[in-house]
């Protein structure tokens, strides 16, 4: 099985100053890999992103915020300083740039997967995107590339069903904001299982289990609030009990995940109890119904 890794330089253009969303994240993950001789290995493929067009991030953003990131952008050029969309969503001179790679990225991988020339991929990409909605960037996120992946996924490449999981620390609240009346391709069916702090603790405030979705989209927006300082059995249990049984009905084409890590227990933003292995031992789990009805996909 070879597992494709997304990444260029072009993401480490994002940069925004002192902030917890930092390029360094990305040298970090990278030098690692390299360290491990990742790539001398025949099971890992380096994948380079393409630029993701217009219409294509038009499948969920409106138009104004499209512009209002291109201007900010130049407008972070022209002046030679960072500039702020919200109060910690912040835009340097390359954000438009590496945002427009940062879709692209999502989407090449998910083209080498049904070419076949890799099983799944892993995207090391930045700005990262689950809490911006269709009209709204939030919460250090620029374009939604997850949410866009699904609808390129329905709009291209003729998959019917695909499966968002989003087991970052904060609830994906712009993925869910975009897919809560499901999505607006004819005969497509979205499911999203969100496992993230309790809102009531921790930003966005959303997440709520009786947040479940609307119109075609009723019932297949999850959430599952953990209390601050759950450990890793937590997640195992939502798997065996919530997402295992939907997914078997569900039979997803294509599984899509919003791979967050502040769930560890160090995280300074946030309250979880999570080791390395919580995360580790839930993708294998995901697996399993990838291999049963998404072809690993």
């Amino acid at each position: 099985m070879t597992t494709g890794i997304v990444y260029d330089p072009i993401y480490l253009e994002h940069r925004i100053g002192t902030h917890v969303e930092s390029h360094s994240r990305l040298i970090a993950i990278m030098d690692l890999l390299n360290e491990k001789k990742l790539f001398e290995n025949k099971n890992f493929k380096l994948i380079k992103p393409r630029k993701a067009n217009l219409d294509q991030i038009k499948y969920v953003h409106e138009e104004s915020l499209i512009n209002e990131v291109k201007e900010v952008s130049k407008l972070a050029e022209k002046t030679g300083h960072i500039q702020s969309l919200d109060l910690d969503t912040s835009v340097s001179a390359k954000t438009y740039e590496a945002s427009l790679y940062s879709v692209g990225g999502n989407l090449q991988g998910l083209d080498e997967i049904l070419k076949g020339n890799i099983d799944n991929c892993f995207a090391t990409v930045r700005p990262p995107g689950h809490h911006s909605n269709s009209y709204k960037c939030a919460g250090f996120c620029i374009f939604n590339n997850i949410a866009v992946a699904a609808e390129y996924l329905f709009r291209e490449k003729d998959i019917k069903r695909v499966a968002l999981i989003d087991w970052d620390c904060h609830h994906g609240n712009g993925t869910s904001d975009i897919f809560y009346n499901n999505s607006k391709s004819e005969n497509s069916d979205v499911v999203m299982f969100n496992s993230h702090q309790d809102g009531r603790t921790l930003y966005p405030g959303s997440g709520f289990i009786d947040e479940i979705g609307d119109g075609r989209g009723k019932g297949k927006m999850i959430n599952f609030p953990m209390p601050p300082r759950a450990a890793d059995d937590v997640i195992s249990i939502f798997f065996d009990e919530i997402v295992s049984p939907v997914l078997n009905e569900f039979k997803p084409e294509f599984i899509l995940i919003s791979a967050g890590f502040d769930t560890h227990w160090t995280d300074h933003l946030t309250g979880m109890g999570w080791t390395y292995q919580a995360p580790a031992n839930y993708l294998k789990k995901i697996k399993t119904i990838a291999k049963k009805y998404s072809k690993n996909r």
